[in-house]
């Protein structure tokens, strides 16, 4: 069972200040850093970003100092058990979890039970530190779930834009795209956006805009042959992406000397 030995909210220290407990502090310590912290772990420094998250087991020294504000929220609480033993977590090492603000609102409900005198506030205690543990454990899973599919879904994007971009006179609508990777169209744009930093639509347009330009260039083609060969759907459609994006209409661009 969980006790809850001292925990305090959105605690602020004074600026660039320290904490060094070189034989720790007798219990366990669970912080939530809200500003930038300097932590000394073994032979390592590591500067903790605003939203890191350390927990410390009995005997581990923790030695940290804020960057310049200092502000944390933290729990210091006893059990008969490590929770890494019940929860996937990290212990004595920062890690990032997603749902911050939902690990400060526990730590917040944390601290009105440490000064109520309700029935049963150590069965809430050890209720709400459960629910704590279990928060960033299924946050930190799913953020590993979502590393796994990225890994996975890259080669098969990498592919994918190739193809479109090798072919870019052929029909590439969305429909298409997204039945390749087995992805809904909003998932699909998410993981394009991430990987790529543009659009399907801005790198097949690009594509296009390439071919047709060395086609006229190189090619005795009338503009209208050109807006084909490269997959625009009419002249006019073509005409005004080109002299939008290369400030000359297709026919003054292939009058042009091109070396």
């Amino acid at each position: 069972m969980y006790t809850l030995n001292f925990c305090e909210y959105n605690r602020s220290n004074q600026d660039f200040g320290t904490i060094f407990r070189p034989r720790g502090s007798g219990d366990y310590l669970f912080l939530l850093f809200k500003s930038p912290m300097k932590v000394h772990l073994k032979d390592r420094v590591i500067i903790a970003r605003e939203n890191a998250c350390i927990l410390y087991t009995p005997g581990t020294p923790q030695h940290y100092q804020a960057v310049q504000r200092f502000r944390n929220s933290y729990l210091h609480f006893s059990s008969d058990e490590s929770p890494a033993e019940s929860f996937p977590l990290p212990e004595n090492s920062i890690f990032y979890p997603e749902n911050a603000m939902q690990i400060d609102s526990y730590i917040s409900r944390l601290q009105q039970e440490q000064f109520s005198a309700l029935p049963f506030r150590e069965e809430s205690v050890h209720a709400l530190i459960t629910l704590l543990f279990l928060s960033i454990s299924r946050g930190l899973a799913q953020e590993t779930v979502q590393k796994e599919d990225t890994a996975h879904l890259y080669p098969l994007f990498q592919n994918l834009r190739l193809q479109m971009l090798t072919q870019c006179q052929e029909d590439w609508d969305i429909e298409r795209l997204c039945r390749r990777v087995n992805l809904e169209k909003s998932q699909f744009y998410v993981y394009y956006r991430n990987f790529f930093s543009s659009t399907p639509k801005n790198d097949l347009l690009h594509a296009r805009l390439e071919k047709a330009k060395n086609l006229l260039s190189n090619q005795a083609l009338q503009v209208k042959e050109v807006a084909q060969l490269c997959g625009f759907r009419s002249q006019a459609h073509f005409t005004r992406y080109f002299t939008a994006c290369c400030g000359c209409a297709p026919g003054a661009y292939a009058r042009q000397p091109h070396t």
